[in-house]
């Protein structure tokens, strides 16, 4: 009879090695080469009894891939070719962002941090080779790497690294994805509290009027939009029709009125953080507010298809990562600059600068006032799907969440 196939969570585990309940406490088994079963003591790690039951069965059983100096085979030559996939590290990580590439629809945001992460791993470990590569390998490089940091951010740290490991695993870069014993830290109510100061409506004040042109476009926009920065250096002056992945009004013929209040378009906007979820296409109605934002973007008399823009430095050339034209303002320099500006102005001098508002702030205090106008900031902000209006572009059958036509007031 065919031995029964190991569930999910063992199936990484090495032969006759078995997780078994004894006396309400789970241990772990192992059946040797004369049949018997032996319980590993109390106490004993998942990790610590799979390196136990690989020496053992590398040790006392024959295996025709596994070479062995007491082998007598006439066939020695071939049995001691090295492993083909005991490569350094380095060589298997490209393979493994292609992987994660091809197979997770993950977002260009998410998928940088990966990447940046695997070279950061490749930095510290690359010369080694995989089966060589041990919990205590990657305990360390997550304490230099990683162990100031908050807990948040290092459990991330944790998941990617499992994810890595699951990859190598499933190429046999690795025996087991050992990562998979490697424990998150426990977070709390106190590790969700936000750290850094809200923005009041003084503080946008002073930042605006001591903004740059782009700077001040681009902090009305979010601030009448709710929309974070990755959405607004997006935004196009005009697109023909609402698409996935892009962000731009599409202009009426003629005037019409909501509720009393002129509206000259909508503004179509794809949340890439939230991008998979129906609540991540929102579409805003171009009030007066919005418009007066557009018409103030082109005092400069730069052409550029987007809102946000500015004309580059001379030592400036090509185009931006993440951009489609040389005058598109990068989302860092629009939140580097919104930083540059607070300080240089004193505002928030007294606390650390991991305290301060960043131009992420803009987003809370958008929120704040348009809950304070008695509207709900929920659609606006592609955060939730409640009852909504449906607009069906007929294309992919994307459905698009209407806003309701506020201006965002002080």
């Amino acid at each position: 009879m065919a031995a029964r196939r190991r569930s999910k969570g063992t199936s990484h585990y090495p032969e006759f090695l078995l997780k078994v309940q004894h006396k309400g406490k789970t241990r772990f088994r192992f059946k040797t080469i004369d049949g018997a079963m032996k319980l590993f003591p109390v106490g004993t790690t998942e990790y610590q009894a799979i390196q136990a039951a690989m020496a053992y069965n590398t040790k006392h059983r024959s295996y025709d891939s596994v070479f062995s100096l007491e082998s007598t085979s006439k066939y020695s030559s071939a049995t001691q070719r090295r492993d083909r996939f005991d490569k350094p590290l380095k060589e298997w990580l490209p393979i493994v962002i292609n992987r994660v590439k091809s197979e997770e629809d993950l977002s260009a945001g998410v998928l940088s941090k990966f990447i940046n992460e695997c070279a950061k791993l490749e930095e510290a470990l690359g010369e080694v080779n995989t089966k060589t590569l041990t919990l205590a390998h990657l305990n360390q490089f997550l304490s230099d790497e990683y162990g100031d940091s908050a807990k948040r951010t290092f459990n991330g740290k944790v998941s990617n690294l499992k994810k890595v490991f699951s990859y190598l695993a499933d190429e046999s870069a690795v025996d087991f994805n050992f990562m998979l014993q490697k424990k998150m830290k426990k977070v709390t109510k106190e590790d969700f509290k936000k750290k850094r100061r809200d923005l009041t409506v003084s503080d946008y004040e002073q930042i605006y009027a001591a903004a740059p042109l782009f700077l001040k476009v681009a902090m009305s926009l979010s601030l009448q939009t709710t929309h974070a920065v990755r959405e607004v250096y997006r935004i196009k002056y005009k697109i023909s029709e609402p698409k996935e992945g892009v962000c731009g009004i599409v202009w009426y013929d003629t005037t019409k009125e909501v509720d009393g209040c002129p509206i000259y378009g909508t503004l179509y906007i794809h949340r890439e953080k939230v991008k998979k979820s129906d609540s991540s296409f929102v579409a805003i109605p171009v009030t007066e507010a919005i418009k007066e934002i557009v018409d103030l973007s082109k005092t400069d008399r730069l052409l550029c298809p987007y809102i946000v823009h500015k004309k580059p430095p001379p030592s400036q050339r090509g185009i931006a990562k993440e951009c489609t034209h040389p005058y598109q303002v990068h989302h860092h320099n629009i939140s580097r600059e919104f930083s540059k500006v607070r300080d240089k102005i004193g505002l928030f001098s007294e606390l650390d600068k991991s305290e301060r508002p960043t131009y992420h702030e803009i987003r809370r205090l958008s929120a704040n006032l348009i809950e304070a106008l008695g509207e709900s900031a929920t659609i606006r902000m592609a955060h939730a799907n409640e009852k909504t209006t449906k607009i069906y572009t007929g294309k992919r059958d994307i459905v698009w969440n209407e806003a309701t036509p506020i201006t965002v007031k002080f």
